[in-house]
């Protein structure tokens, strides 16, 4: 079959009931793209139904995570030459629709990073308050570290330019847990550059939210830590390059 300059990753983890639903809507968009599964060590039937519909599939011999999944989406389009990445989840919350204007905002060649918001939408979708409290933390964290205003630092609907997938691609470059608003910092930071589209979200109709009960409490303990890390690794580099100018 002929490659696209465009390939959708979707990581996988025991997502059956979802992953089917989710592969047909992407198929009712217009716009030529390429769709590769990663399945993450799924101990369901995902991975016989992502063949079944003749999409390109990775399968993991064992769980990597969400980010290690990602991971290998991302070296798969750096070796095979694409141009763009979309990532979307396989639970179905993310509307495959906002595919086309994810890619027309990369097209511009003015943005590394597209984020679909659903801050930005004029569709409500709501959030529990631990998570709400999180996301308006990790706002604000964002703001006074980038000067970059982000509404949804922790949505998974991006596009992503070869710029920005190739460095996520190398070793050591991307977290294999939650790359979240730790990634996105150092990008900003990197002089990647970031936008946001409106996004609508559903909720999943099966299965259960990675960062549900006690991994909430985990996830953002881990999050503080590494944004943390990612700013004092900034303000290193910032010294050295000081000392480097002064010289």
């Amino acid at each position: 079959m002929d490659k696209s300059e465009y390939l959708i990753i979707i990581p996988a983890y025991n997502e059956e009931q979802n992953i089917g639903s989710v592969l047909k809507e992407i198929r009712k968009q217009e716009n030529n793209f390429d769709v590769l599964v990663v399945d993450d060590g799924s101990g369901d039937r995902t991975r016989e139904i992502v063949e079944a519909a003749g999409e390109r599939l990775i399968i993991l011999p064992f769980n990597l995570g969400y980010g290690g999944a990602l991971q290998t989406g991302y070296k798969y389009a750096s070796i095979m030459g694409y141009k763009y990445v979309i990532q979307l989840d396989a639970d179905g919350q993310h509307n495959p629709e906002s595919i086309t204007e994810i890619i027309e905002k990369l097209k511009t060649g003015l943005y590394d990073i597209v984020i679909g918001s659903r801050f930005l939408s004029t569709q409500s979708f709501s959030v529990s308050v631990f998570k709400r409290i999180a996301i308006r933390m990790f706002r604000y964290i964002i703001k006074i570290s980038t000067g970059v205003k982000i509404t949804d630092p922790t949505s998974g609907l991006q596009g992503l330019s070869q710029r920005a997938f190739t460095y996520y691609s190398l070793q050591g470059n991307y977290p294999e847990d939650y790359p979240d608003t730790d990634t996105l910092i150092y990008m900003i930071l990197s002089n990647y550059r970031v936008t946001e589209i409106p996004a609508d979200m559903r909720h999943r109709n099966f299965g259960r939210s990675m960062h549900g009960g006690i991994k909430a409490v985990y996830y953002l303990i881990k999050m503080l830590v590494s944004i943390l890390v990612v700013l004092l690794r900034d303000k290193a580099r910032v010294e050295v390059d000081r000392g480097w100018m002064s010289k």
